[in-house]
């Protein structure tokens, strides 16, 4: 609730204008990088509008449940520092944000008729994921309080963090992807993409809350490196269309 409250006190048309202008601007790159990549075969235009407000829509709810659970467990007094970046990093931030993507995910386009193939579960993954950190990245910059603070942060994250929910969710929808239409895989492997995401989520936010801004490009570098990865298996499998 505090949270919602000084959201709405520091909230102006300007500030809000420009942080959303900011936000908007990594979003697209990504997008369209998205969106080249399903070329062959485009997903329908309101398809992707829906998922991508799906994702800016649960941002409104878990910002301030995350908010307040760590509110909540930086008051525990005999968790020591170290501990508690571990605990906030990968079971608040992480395991809330990735698993509410992954309910998303299996509730929404899972039993979609186009989701036909397995590159969609990756394309609607990272549309969603893109959706989630358009409005965090704006909300965090509201959060700052100065503009100029507030507009560094909105940018900074547009290059680090948007990337980073770009990749994790199309992880999530790759895996599902695996589980509907390789047959012979457990059904229970959708689970390791919510792992793999959760980590990567979490070893982004440890690196953070350490302000070891350097080793974001170490980070970078393998999440790039998996995202390469994810798309060469994509090509590998020639899966008919259903």
């Amino acid at each position: 609730m505090d949270l919602i409250i000084r959201l709405f006190s520091d909230l102006t048309i300007q500030k809000t204008l420009l942080f959303l202008l900011l936000s908007a601007g990594p979003t697209i790159i990504w997008l369209l990088i998205c969106l080249r990549l399903d070329r062959s075969a485009p997903e329908p235009g309101l398809q992707i509008l829906k998922i991508f407000i799906f994702g800016c829509l649960i941002t409104f709810p878990l910002i301030p449940l995350t908010g307040r659970l760590t509110d909540l467990i930086e008051k525990i007094p005999w968790i020591s520092s170290l501990m508690m970046i571990f605990v906030l990093s990968f079971f608040i931030d992480g395991l809330i944000e990735e698993f509410f993507k992954y309910l998303i995910l299996k509730l929404g386009i899972y039993q979609l008729s186009h989701f036909d193939e397995l590159r969609d579960g990756f394309i609607y993954g990272m549309i969603l994921g893109l959706g989630f950190a358009f409005v965090e990245n704006i909300l965090y910059g509201l959060f700052v309080g100065s503009l100029l603070s507030g507009a560094g942060t909105v940018l900074l994250r547009g290059f680090t963090s948007t990337f980073m929910h770009f990749l994790t969710g199309g992880i999530i929808g790759y895996y599902l992807g695996l589980a509907k239409f390789n047959k012979s895989k457990n059904k229970l492997i959708v689970f390791q993409g919510l792992f793999l995401a959760v980590v990567f989520h979490g070893l982004y936010n440890t690196i953070v809350r350490f302000n070891w801004w350097w080793n974001l490009i170490p980070l970078t570098i393998i999440l790039v490196f998996s995202y390469i990865l994810i798309l060469k298996k994509i090509k590998k499998i020639s899966l008919p269309r259903i």
